[in-house]
């Protein structure tokens, strides 16, 4: 075999100059109003159109809005998800086509924060930009952000989960008509904790600060040469679904309507108090005495062999948890989904740090994954045009709830500048 030397000594490889090309910070305020309040959609459109070579790097752009409380009271963003509590659906649009359409945007953002940020993270980071600060004392009220009767607080959030933060490459801005960012603003009973009405509690400015990034014309035409003219991102979107469970009820079946080319995983939460003001209504989750569950595809269980689930089991529900994330020898994935030891805490209040639950279920739906690899391959179950559920038990009755169910897929995105130049989704 023939040696090799160590890449320490390879003096080969080194960093090499960008191409040259311009960086810039625009700020794009909402185009159908300047104050909104709870309950309200707010619009922002970023115009297409522009000169070819001009990309937006949406990993370096964020929504900021400022928030005021005009109720006579404080009102509290909950820790879980701080200022993401405000937004309950998000979407982007173009050419008559829906890029993304999340629903729940907020219990979905709660989950990936207990699934991937650590709280030293959440308690410097995400408390700066989010207010999601919390506070492990126990018997403590829930931690976040308060605002102060008549106060103000303003938030920078870049856009978790949507396929256009997900992706390693940069947006082309120059299709032929504008994208559409959609913001619906959850109630004040679902996003705040405090006894505020959606009247009085206010966002304005709304806005997103973007970084777009234009590449010099000679730069561009050998960039369009090289790929034809057409420009293809593969990206990781969500979609939502909600199921109702009695009080009564010991079994579920739950038809989800996930259809797509490429079903990387599915994760759900039981939520009981999603709109209770005096609750974290987006982070409160309750374990509900589960006890099996799968995903059904057409009458196919997956996996084959339930997964199990007990108050003195819980190790085998994280473990797919961890699983459908390829994280289950990370090390360095941390998490926060057993704050207090709650992760299996069964009809908590949500109303302080020790009665609010945290658990949450994950099935892996991909029969290839490369650890650790960034650009992978994609192969999750296509699930185009099937019916498909989730489906468990409970060991007892439990308190009623809704099953909030979100499908992580693979989506293709296409802009082919030689034909219509408009952008279209392939999912």
């Amino acid at each position: 075999m023939a040696e090799v030397m160590s890449q320490v000594l390879d003096y080969s490889k080194m960093k090499r100059q960008a191409s040259e090309s311009e960086s810039t910070r625009q700020i794009i305020s909402s185009s159908n109003g300047s104050t909104f309040t709870c309950g309200q959609v707010a619009e922002i459109q970023i115009a297409g159109n522009q000169i070819g070579g001009t990309f937006m790097d949406w990993q370096s752009s964020y929504l900021k809005l400022t928030v005021t409380n005009n109720d006579g009271a404080a009102i509290k963003l909950a820790d879980t998800g701080g200022a993401y509590n405000l937004i309950s659906k998000i979407e982007v649009l173009s050419s008559g086509y829906t890029l993304s359409s999340i629903d729940n945007y907020n219990k979905l953002v709660c989950i990936l924060s207990e699934m991937q940020l650590s709280p030293d993270y959440r308690n410097e980071t995400g408390d700066l930009l989010a207010g999601m600060g919390y506070d492990e004392t126990a018997g403590a009220n829930i931690g976040g952000t308060s605002i102060a009767a008549g106060a103000k607080k303003t938030f920078a959030l870049p856009l978790h989960a949507l396929p256009m933060t997900s992706s390693n490459r940069y947006w082309p801005l120059f299709a032929r008509d504008n994208l559409r960012l959609r913001i619906t603003f959850s109630s004040a009973a679902n996003a705040t904790i405090g006894a505020a009405t959606d009247a009085e509690v206010s966002m304005s400015p709304v806005e997103l600060v973007s970084t777009n990034v234009r590449l010099n014309q000679q730069s561009f035409a050998a960039l369009n040469q090289m790929v034809g003219g057409k420009y293809t991102l593969v990206c990781s979107d969500y979609r939502n679904s909600t199921s109702s469970i009695a009080a009564a009820s010991t079994t579920f079946v739950a038809n989800t309507a996930f259809s797509h080319l490429s079903l990387d995983r599915v994760l759900f939460g039981f939520f009981g108090t999603e709109n209770t003001a005096l609750a974290d209504s987006n982070g409160n989750r309750d374990f509900r005495n589960l006890q099996e569950y799968s995903f059904v595809i057409n009458g196919s269980h997956v996996p084959a062999r339930k997964i199990k689930v007990s108050a003195t089991n819980g190790a085998e529900a994280f473990a797919e948890l961890a699983n459908c994330s390829n994280a289950l020898v990370d090390v360095h994935h941390i998490g926060s989904s057993n704050r207090n030891a709650n992760y299996l805490l069964e009809g908590g209040a949500g109303t302080q740090n020790d009665n609010t639950g945290h658990f949450l279920a994950g099935i892996n739906c991909e029969s290839v994954r490369e650890h650790g690899a960034a650009d992978s391959v994609y192969s999750g179950a296509n699930t185009l045009g099937a019916v498909t559920q989730l489906e468990g038990t409970f060991s007892a009755a439990g308190d009623a709830c809704n099953l909030q169910a979100f499908s992580n897929f693979t989506v293709m995105y296409t802009l082919d500048t030689m034909g219509n130049n408009t952008w279209v989704p392939i999912s």
